[in-house]
């Protein structure tokens, strides 16, 4: 069972609108750390301490098969794998995701598990990490990683398209100047859009970025209404469009 936490200054203010109205704004996570294996209660205080410090969501897994499964669908900023994971090893896990992903991913070793330690190397883990796991050697491989993404995540905060103003950290939308309402969900749609201006984004695209909660899932005609939501609030700012049988574009009007 994956379990999800949002550590200190990373949880949410108030809830997503079904109706729609108001603006509902929260301090987002903009950052993901996944981890499968069953830390000790010490490692667990460390790795809460390097997402706090990092603004960051933890999300645990069980085992291989829901490591693979939430990678693709959260694509988290770091990842932590022991070795002998169940159901899908540490070796399939980091092969599969190489195919898609450059994502760091750390494998934990444990006495008699070199061979694996390097099998996971050869398949494509960014390092190591000893179990069980020190605080140092945590917080050396962790925090650049996770700093890193969370600088990625700054630049990015406010983006542009023409007249239209997305700021991810305040979760408010200008057009010209003039605020504009959107619901959490609305937004972090927008905001995907926005951040590939120009270029279609697929249905699969958006409901990996944008429903991510475990069990969330969104269906075509989901997405279609909040895409129409989106069009009516930007009365014009910019030019939402439909590309049948794949995804939405938007562009400048």
């Amino acid at each position: 069972m994956m379990v999800a936490a949002r550590v200190a200054g990373a949880g949410l203010v108030g809830r997503d609108d079904p109706a729609g109205g108001g603006v509902l704004r929260r301090d987002p996570a903009p950052v993901t750390l996944l981890v499968a294996d069953d830390l000790e209660p010490r490692a667990h205080q460390v790795v809460h301490e390097i997402c706090a410090a990092n603004v960051a969501t933890l999300v645990m897994c069980a085992d291989g098969a829901e490591a693979l499964y939430q990678i693709g669908r959260l694509s988290p900023d770091a990842v932590v794998v022991r070795a002998r994971l169940t159901l899908v090893s540490a070796v399939d896990v980091i092969a599969a995701v190489r195919r898609y992903s450059t994502v760091p991913i750390a494998v934990g070793v444990g006495a008699g598990e070199v061979g694996l330690a390097t099998e996971a190397m050869t398949a494509g883990a960014t390092g190591v990490l000893s179990r069980p796991y020190g605080p140092r050697q945590l917080r050396t491989l962790l925090d650049p990683w996770l700093g890193r993404a969370r600088a990625r995540w700054d630049q990015e905060s406010v983006i542009f398209l023409g007249s239209l103003e997305v700021d991810s950290r305040a979760y408010e939308v200008r057009a010209g100047g003039r605020p504009l309402k959107f619901t959490v969900r609305e937004f972090e749609l927008l905001r995907l859009l926005v951040l590939h201006a120009n270029q279609v984004v697929t249905r699969d695209q958006i409901r990996r970025a944008v429903w991510r909660a475990p069990g969330d899932f969104a269906s075509a005609n989901t997405i279609a209404v909040h895409i129409r939501r989106i069009r009516a609030r930007l009365d014009g700012a910019a030019e939402l469009t439909s590309v049948r049988g794949v995804g939405y574009r938007l562009t400048l009007a």
